[in-house]
């Protein structure tokens, strides 16, 4: 939510769309936090994995873009998208010519980004345009 917040303060300052992206990897299993056992043995087998990753990202949107409107925000949409988290984002921005990326951190630190990879970290260097990483 910090990155949300962050996003929204900018384009209300510049009065920019702000475009809100959830991605759903296709074969994503939802943690086990977020599911009820039933659902957890669904979901390992596969059953209805995708629909309840996409409910979870179409909440989790829902919730961004009340943020973004209480923080000021004017024009918001929002999207979900299915694929690699980083390739997504870079595809978007590019199809929507934005002038920039705000991403949030999940703070795991430089020796675990770097071995383990993180979505901010290959956004920020892949990217065409300006990336800010929100902690």
């Amino acid at each position: 939510m910090r990155a949300v917040e962050f996003a929204a303060k900018v384009a209300a300052k510049f009065q920019s769309e702000l475009i809100l992206v959830a991605v759903v990897e296709r074969e994503a299993v939802p943690p086990d936090f977020a599911l009820m056992d039933v659902q957890r043995d669904q979901a390992r087998r596969g059953e209805g994995a995708g629909r309840f990753a996409e409910g979870l990202a179409r909440d989790a949107l829902g919730k961004a873009r009340m943020q973004a409107v209480a923080c000021g925000a004017g024009a918001v949409r929002s999207e979900i998208l299915f694929g690699d988290a980083p390739e997504e984002v870079l595809r978007l921005q590019e199809r929507a010519k934005a002038d920039l990326i705000v991403v949030g951190s999940r703070g795991r630190g430089r020796l675990a980004g770097l071995l383990l990879g993180s979505v901010s970290q290959k956004i920020a260097n892949t990217a065409l345009c300006t990336v800010a990483i929100a902690r």
